[in-house]
């Protein structure tokens, strides 16, 4: 439910958390995909407040191995702390804002200023992996998957304590939707921590629609607003393969649709991300206009209107299954 002035758009081109190179033009692409169009449309009011300034992985490469991981550290750091005090700002005044990434290691800034504005908050992870790993758990050592678990006061104490404070989520509040590939010490930490999660066998097995009841319960009670984190891979590849990690079996585009929704008219929400889209595996941009469209619907916009006001103005043509192929969803 939109309760704020107006929408606040930040950009954070990161792409440190992750080894592909693309997500950094995560927040061009969306742009280019009619975010502000679409806002306006709604008579919804923006403001553009531009890209944080990040260094970009491939400015890294004259270091050796070691230097290059410290030096992504810092940065991550530093662009945590900035992005924290952005979005804490925003939501102080008002506004909400919509962050687009770059890879997920953003929402260890975003999820932090959200909880500095607001203290107790619930938190939606829309996402195929739970990003609950710590550096002794983790797979790959990659930080994106890692949010997290920092955001809940585990993992480099220099992430942890983002503005100065942990936890900045309680395990109570937070919700998992739509997780696939979940790392054995993952699935350990986040039984440990009593978090309710909801995988895709959760939505076949139990139905989507109760699902999401219970997500929006979770987040709701006892919180002062709801923040959501959606990576767009949490979608099966051949509605999103504009993302670094795609895979089968992921969320359909009537899915997804209902899941945004939801959340748009089951909470107060105080601001979301978009993260992990990138331009460079898409397919004409389709993924960063899925995304833009979802968002929408996060925000409350009836989709008919949003259709016959936006997209049959810019897209004439496709069909509405997010994969812009004109084949249908199943």
């Amino acid at each position: 439910m939109l309760n704020h002035k107006s929408v606040q758009v930040i950009g954070v081109p990161l792409d440190l958390g992750v080894s592909k190179l693309g997500v950094d033009m995560g927040p061009t692409a969306l742009r280019y995909a009619g975010i502000f169009e679409a806002l306006r449309y709604a008579g919804i009011d923006y403001r553009d407040a531009g890209d944080i300034d990040v260094l970009r992985n491939f400015s890294l490469d004259p270091l050796s191995p070691a230097e290059r991981e410290q030096a992504k550290l810092r940065e991550i750091i530093r662009t945590s702390e900035t992005l924290a005090r952005f979005t804490a700002k925003a939501i102080e005044d008002g506004h909400m804002p919509i962050v687009l990434g770059g890879d997920h290691s953003t929402a260890i800034g975003s999820v932090a200023g959200a909880a500095k504005a607001r203290g107790r908050i619930g938190l939606i992870w829309i996402d195929a992996h739970p990003d609950a790993n710590t550096p002794e758990t983790s797979p790959s050592g990659n930080v994106h998957g890692m949010p997290l678990a920092i955001s809940l006061g585990h993992g480099m104490p220099e992430l942890v304590n983002c503005l100065g404070f942990a936890p900045k989520v309680r395990p109570e509040d937070v919700c998992i939707v739509g997780a696939k590939d979940i790392d054995p010490e993952e699935r350990k930490f986040l039984t440990r921590m009593g978090i309710r999660m909801f995988t895709t066998f959760d939505i076949e097995n139990r139905g989507l629609a109760r699902v999401m009841q219970e997500a929006v319960d979770v987040v709701s009670r006892g919180t002062n607003g709801v923040y959501v984190s959606f990576d767009a891979d949490v979608m099966d590849k051949r509605v999103a393969p504009g993302t670094g990690i795609t895979t089968r079996g992921g969320l359909t585009y009537r899915e997804i649709s209902f899941i945004m929704r939801s959340i748009g008219a089951g909470v107060e929400l105080i601001g979301f991300d978009i993260i992990e889209v990138n331009p460079l595996l898409d397919k004409a941009n389709g993924t960063a206009e899925l995304c833009v469209e979802l968002a929408m619907a996060m925000l409350g916009v009836k989709y008919t209107d949003y259709e016959k006001k936006y997209l049959a103005s810019n897209r004439p043509g496709q069909e509405r299954n997010g994969r812009n192929d004109g084949k249908p969803d199943r």
